[in-house]
This record gives structure tokens, sequence and C-alpha cells, in this order.
């Protein structure tokens, strides 16, 4: 009603004005059609998107990219889900791309380009998660040992990891600048990632994962380890961990011929370097120190997460005395 009394207005105006329009063109209702996309590869909606939203490179190449590789490697009609229905990825990572699939067709139906979203109706998997195995007590001397003996040069790094619990690539990056041997005080406030823009194993300089610094208290056979491998003369900004060839440690490669191997060696079932994160964070909840802490040790702004990991560490109850006699 409201269109049909907008024409007449128009045309009493028109009537009055002296140019009313005999063939009635000028008045007909065109109703446009959506550009619908029913027969195009995803790939081309998907690349829409990715230039739409003018996300950063870094972020385009790392978060972005494999959902593309894994789009480009079947290319599936925009239609079709059963290229990741049927796809064999965890559950993790397949809530994860489900999630920007939606959030892809969300755009493209506000943007005519589709009619609906074929993601909606797919549900998200179950996450099964796995139990953290910190490394016990007897496990971390037998670590710190096998690097002593096969990968001597790998131990302070090792032993750093273990204790302060900072992530790989904040140890990777440490450089000395950064550490007061008189105060056996560390400062955490970057790291050296992986750099997704360029080939994935470049790295580039940059603050904390969550943007926080900290200030950590070394213990005594930490602050001991350290001042060991500083020798001679060191310029600020040299790292204080490298490869025998001094240059940056590489995690993968780390894992892979030196990780692997003393675990191996040493009779410890595998789990991958990060559990050293978890080794230091479940030390210190047992050892009492309050959430908040863990919190900052582990850069975190708040204890969410610490409760969301850890929590089924915490003020657990111990069974009632049940006489058993």
């Amino acid at each position: 009603m409201k269109t049909a009394e907008a024409i007449a207005t128009r045309i009493q105006n028109d009537i009055l004005g002296g140019h009313f329009d005999i063939t009635l063109d000028s008045y007909r209702v065109v109703h446009k059609t959506p550009h619908k996309i029913t027969h195009k590869a995803l790939i081309t909606l998907w690349d829409a998107w990715a230039v739409h939203l003018d996300l950063p490179v870094t972020t385009r190449e790392h978060h972005y990219k494999a959902i593309r590789q894994q789009i480009l490697k079947v290319n599936p009609d925009v239609t079709d889900t059963l290229w990741l229905t049927q796809s064999t990825l965890g559950a993790s990572t397949f809530n994860q791309r489900l999630g920007y699939l939606k959030a892809c067709f969300k755009w493209a139906m506000s943007a005519q380009l589709v009619l609906s979203n074929p993601y909606d109706i797919i549900k998200n998997r179950k996450v099964v998660s796995n139990d953290i195995k910190p490394f016990t007590g007897a496990e971390i001397t037998k670590i710190l040992q096998g690097f002593d003996l096969l990968f001597p040069h790998y131990s302070p790094f090792v032993r750093f990891l273990m204790v302060t619990g900072v992530r790989t690539s904040e140890a990777i990056g440490l450089r000395w600048q950064h550490i007061d041997l008189d105060k056996g005080e560390v400062v955490i406030q970057e790291s050296l990632s992986r750099d997704w823009a360029g080939n994935g194993y470049q790295r580039v300089r940059k603050e904390t994962k969550t943007g926080i610094t900290k200030h950590l208290y070394l213990p005594p056979g930490l602050l001991e380890v350290l001042k060991s491998i500083k020798t001679g003369v060191m310029t600020p900004d040299a790292l204080v961990f490298t490869t025998p060839n001094h240059k940056p440690i590489d995690d993968g490669n780390f894992r892979e011929r030196y990780w692997v191997k003393v675990l191996a060696h040493i009779g410890v079932p595998y789990r991958n370097p990060y559990t050293m994160r978890h080794t230091m964070a479940s030390h210190a909840i047992d050892q009492g120190t309050p959430l908040t802490g863990v919190a900052y040790l582990l850069g975190h702004k708040d204890t969410t997460m610490v409760m969301k990991t850890y929590g089924h560490m915490i003020n657990r109850p111990r069974l009632p005395d049940i006489p058993l006699d």
C-alpha cells in the first residue's frame, strides 16, 4: 500500500507538472532479484568475503589460508557442504571452520549473493577434552638429565621452559636486554613467532600472544643456568637461546630432532613441548599458588582460562574417611 500510495502521488504531481508519462513505464515497480550464486565454486565466495573483511596479512595467511586450501583442494560448488561434513578433521578444527563458513554465508546473504546459508543446519562436533598430563617431578628430572646427556646445548632452553612455563615463541625470542642477572628477574614482553605471511619458517618479532608484559623472579637454580651461558660480552639484542650455529631456534625442528629423541631415550611417554607450560601451571597450583598468580605466570588477563584448563585440579576434596574394618 505504501508503494502504491507513493506511485499515485508521483503520478498526480507529474500530471500537475505537465509531464505525465502516458506509457506508465516510469511508474512500474521493478522487483530486483538477488544475484544468486548457485553453481559457482565456493572458492569464489570465500575469496570475496576475505577481500570484504580487509584482513591483516598475518591473519589472512594464518587463519584463513588453511580453510582456503581445503576448499581449493576439493573445489566444491557453493551449495555443497559434503566436502566439510565428510572430512576427517578433528572436532575442534571442524567447529572452527564451520564457524568461519557460517559467517561467510551470513555476509553473502546480506550482500544478496546467496539466498540461504547451507551451513546453518550443520551442528558442531563434540569435542572430547584430553586430560592434561603434566610431567611429574621424576619425569622432569629424567628429561633434564636426558638433554644433559644427548643434547647439552639445549639443556638451558629446556630448563627455562620447564621452570617459567612461557610460550615457546617467547623463549625463542628472549633477548639479553630483558634479563637482569643482578636482580634475578626476566621480563617477558615479546615473542619471535612464525611469519605466516611469509613461508611459515621465517619469524617476526611481535608482542606476546595476549599483549601482556610480565616480570618473573628467577629461582636460584635457573639464575645460575642463565649466568653460565652468558659468556663474554653479549649485546642487548642478542638472543638468549639459539641453535649451535647461533641461529633462532625453530620449534618444529627442536621437537622432531631433539625433544622426541630424548623422551624416547629416557622412556618418558611422549607429550609435546607445550606440556612444559602445563607442568609449570600444575605444579604452581599443587604448591598453593592462587589462581590470580597462576594466571599472571601464564600471561593471561584473568583467571578464566586457568579455571577452564586446570579447574579440575583446584580445591579437590578428599574422600571421607570411611572405616573399612
